[in-house]
């Protein structure tokens, strides 16, 4: 872990947001103890707090929980041994547990491709990759590539000019898990960049913002997420222009309830966070 100390440590990561995670496929017979005790084992550290939740054995699902470690690096630590965490000899699902107050559809999509807003127009793609890069120790993933896109000259030339967002793509889902919630919102270049998860065509639903503009698979304006940011004017319809290229499975579109939460169960029958658990599960 020497290594690690070379890196910046962004002060988000110390919150709990950073140090928590959704246990899933927990046997009915298993102690909070014993979920304590495998989840250190494994990781080599400290878990803070354990809880579990036993009322799914009345409708015959399988308990889950979640876990508060010690230190960010822990459940990082933790994520690597996926496949080998065993309890009784059931295998546990062990995901970074998505925070509540993060209402974006495509939250607990997995995938290795993010989605980064709100860029300055001079942009480089190898001081962002820098930024990133200080931040996050290569044994825990690291970032492949990053797109910018650029403003269009008439003749459909492209200027060395950012429209304001582009893609980040990693190594892994863990690694864009853990981006996601650290990088949701930071400073880059002046100004405050939004960075979340990719999300596939039709899965957001139909929405308008402020933009106004037309997308593949519904309207949408700005980014898409309106009902929370209200969109964001002057990129909308981007994606529409890069169909061809293979950015048309990419959308920001709506799909927020009133509540701004998802509602109904997710993956394995665990429900979201419209539930009522403070954390929500994949």
């Amino acid at each position: 872990m020497a290594d690690v100390e070379e890196y910046i440590q962004d002060e988000i990561l110390s919150n709990e947001e950073m140090r928590k995670v959704f246990i899933g496929g927990i046997p009915n017979d298993a102690t909070d103890e014993e979920v304590k005790t495998i989840l250190e084992t494994t990781s080599g550290g400290s878990v803070t707090d354990v809880q579990i939740v036993r009322k799914e054995r009345e409708t015959g699902k399988i308990p889950f929980g979640f876990a508060v470690f010690e230190t960010s690096e822990q459940v990082d630590d933790l994520l690597l041994a996926r496949g080998s965490i065993t309890l009784k000899d059931k295998e546990l699902d062990v995901n970074r547990a998505v925070p509540k107050d993060n209402t974006w559809i495509g939250a607990r999509e997995k995938t290795k491709k993010l989605f980064i807003a709100n860029l300055p127009k001079d942009a480089k793609e190898d001081d962002l990759m820098e930024y990133f890069e200080k931040r996050h120790p290569k044994k825990y993933g690291t970032i492949e590539s990053l797109q910018l896109i650029k403003e269009k000259n008439e003749d459909g030339s492209r200027k060395d000019v950012n429209k304001g967002y582009g893609f980040v793509f990693v190594s892994s889902q863990d690694m864009a898990d853990k981006m996601a919630i650290q990088h949701m919102t930071f400073e880059f270049g002046g100004r405050k960049i939004e960075l979340k998860k990719s999300v596939v065509s039709g899965r957001g639903g139909r929405g308008r913002g402020r933009g106004g503009g037309m997308m593949r698979g519904g309207r949408g304006g700005g980014y898409g997420y309106q009902q929370q940011q209200g969109g964001y004017g002057g990129y909308g319809g981007g994606y529409e222009e890069y169909g061809a290229g293979g950015f048309a499975c990419d959308t920001w579109g709506g799909g927020y309830g009133a509540s701004g939460f998802i509602g109904g169960y997710g993956p394995g029958g665990y429900p979201t966070g419209a539930q009522g658990h403070r954390y929500s599960p994949y």
